[in-house]
């Protein structure tokens, strides 16, 4: 999930930071920002433009690996609205819709229920060490309190749903505390910032983080999460399409 796929930049600090290589401090956000499961709650509050009041919706998730996620909304107007990742393809079924529908390829890049996250943004799960190059540009005080690591990170592969990211990690927390998302372009679509911190199960996990779309003035999400567990046990049937079309 890339609330969480771009959205986990988390690891623990194992050794000398002065020494690391980037490559070395890639891997430590990745040895924890990549999980075997998740379970979780959550609010996602959506700011547009000048509307006065943001919507905002609830839901609960839960993933297995990189390829296997649920996703379930609850708030009034929304209830019953079901994502279900199965490998490479994302079924969607409506609070109405009598069956699920079946989206794929660049339709995973649009806006996941009209917040400032695309459904790959919310349901990556894959090692950045696997998809990209990093150089370190330097290293920079974090808002005047954090020192950071700033990464500039390079796509390796095609499969990826930014062709660049700069990422600002806590030199410390090994924590992902502000994340650039470019395009091929080179053009800043979306910046994301990790607002609050929860140690949970020794790490460092981003429990509120604002994703800001850069090609719109004044859009951003605000994605909480509470009531996290990380690397339990999972039922099979939160990943079926029985449970999908229930």
């Amino acid at each position: 999930m890339r609330i969480l796929s771009a959205v986990l930049l988390i690891s623990a600090c194992t050794g000398p930071v002065l020494a690391l290589t980037p490559e070395e401090i890639l891997k430590k956000v990745d040895d924890n920002q990549v999980f075997q499961t998740i379970q979780y709650s959550g609010t996602m509050v959506i700011q547009k433009g000048n509307r006065r009041k943001p919507l905002e919706k609830t839901f609960f998730a839960a993933a297995r690996g990189k390829d296997t996620f649920y996703m379930e909304f609850t708030n009034p107007g929304d209830r019953g609205t079901k994502y279900l990742k199965l490998n490479n393809e994302l079924w969607i079924k409506g609070t109405y819709a009598e069956r699920a529908d079946k989206i794929s390829g660049h339709t995973l890049r649009e806006s996941m229920m009209g917040s400032d996250y695309s459904y790959e943004d919310a349901m990556e799960n894959e090692k950045l060490t696997d998809q990209y190059d990093v150089i370190l540009l330097g290293t920079e005080k974090w808002e005047g309190k954090r020192d950071c690591y700033k990464l500039e990170l390079t796509a390796k592969v095609k499969e990826v749903s930014y062709y660049r990211q700069v990422i600002w990690v806590d030199q410390e927390r090994f924590l992902g505390l502000k994340v650039q998302l470019f395009a091929l372009s080179k053009k800043l679509l979306k910046e994301m910032t990790v607002l609050d911190i929860k140690e949970i199960k020794g790490r460092m996990f981003p429990v509120e983080i604002k994703m800001e779309n850069k090609q719109h003035r004044n859009s951003y999400t605000l994605f909480r999460t509470k009531d996290v567990q990380l690397d339990e046990p999972l039922s099979d049937s939160f990943f079926s399409k029985q449970q999908l079309e229930k």
